[in-house]
């Protein structure tokens, strides 16, 4: 099987930990070229010292490139659901490695060009880089062969009413990319809400003995105290199910739209927009997730855990 060369784009929080560990657990199918970090969960600085320290104690040195440290027309708004620094009370060591020279979508850019049409983009947070990238260098649109997004959603939000965070933190930068032209999957709350953490997969993970199922399972410590102090359902897990959506697309459905963002509105701010009844006669741009297959995807998520045992 050829793997796919991919640069996956993060803001690194809990959730975003979790999809990075499992992103390394994937070096099968995933030809990883670099992590690049952007604001978002928590400021620049965090998000990318997060990304390298959570990269290095699972023991690779994959390199890592800083992005924008602030969207490109809003204030940013961090989680509170992540804790101060991101990784809730989650402590690693500081990584021995650097960061990349280059800005992160200079980075994108120069994949884009050596990988000839094939680099595919993963980004679980604001699309800030991802829009720097096409903004500054238009002819990378036919070089890049697929963007998977954990973001937007069809019927509502979690930032507001209407807009789901990492869309409302940067609606400028998202409306950038949806509008781009390059094929895209959108793995948003309409799926990502569905999974809600049971407490046999908590168990699962603190029972495998790496660093990886060590990690794993203080954050999900971590996201379980953390419900119990601000109330509401059982934890989701969001950005780990967009990698999921790209090593194993049986588990996701999506149903194709042409779909806009909403960057002004007092109400709809950040809002992702599906054409459902083709008013607009546009061809559909997004491959939009409706529906997943929870059981499976608990057991794919463990069975990926306890592999990093053998």
């Amino acid at each position: 099987m050829q793997r796919i060369p991919i640069i996956i784009d993060v803001d690194t929080g809990t959730d975003d930990a979790i999809c990075i560990t499992a992103a390394l657990l994937h070096q099968d199918q995933l030809d990883i070229k670099a992590f690049t970090s952007v604001c978002g969960n928590v400021t620049l600085d965090k998000t990318s010292q997060n990304t390298r320290n959570v990269v290095s104690y699972l023991g690779s040195d994959l390199p890592v490139a800083k992005g924008a440290e602030k969207p490109l027309e809003h204030e940013l708004t961090v989680a509170k659901s992540h804790g101060n620094t991101g990784l809730g009370d989650v402590v690693l060591p500081a990584s021995p490695h650097g960061f990349l020279e280059e800005p992160a979508w200079e980075v994108i850019y120069r994949h884009a060009l050596s990988e000839k049409g094939q680099l595919q983009l993963l980004a679980v947070g604001p699309l800030t880089n991802l829009a720097m990238a096409i903004t500054r260098h238009p002819d990378i649109v036919p070089l890049i062969r697929k963007i998977t997004i954990m973001g937007g959603g069809i019927w509502g939000g979690n930032m507001t009413m209407t807009s789901e965070f990492n869309i409302y933190n940067d609606p400028d930068a998202a409306k950038i990319v949806f509008d781009s032209g390059i094929e895209m999957t959108m793995i948003g709350l309409d799926v990502t809400l569905k999974p809600k953490l049971p407490d046999w997969v908590v168990d699962e993970a603190a029972a495998v003995k790496t660093p990886y199922g060590d990690l794993v399972s203080r954050i999900f410590d971590f996201m379980k105290r953390r419900k119990i102090e601000i109330g509401g359902d059982e934890p989701n897990l969001h950005d780990v199910i967009a990698l999921a959506s790209i090593v194993r697309p049986d588990l996701i459905t999506t149903k194709d739209f042409y779909m806009t963002v909403e960057t002004e509105g007092t109400v709809t701010r950040g809002m992702t927009i599906a054409d459902f009844h083709c008013v607009e006669e546009k061809a559909p741009n997004v491959h939009a997730a409706v529906d997943i297959d929870i059981e499976g995807f608990w057991r794919w998520f463990v069975d990926m855990l306890k592999s990093s045992s053998r």
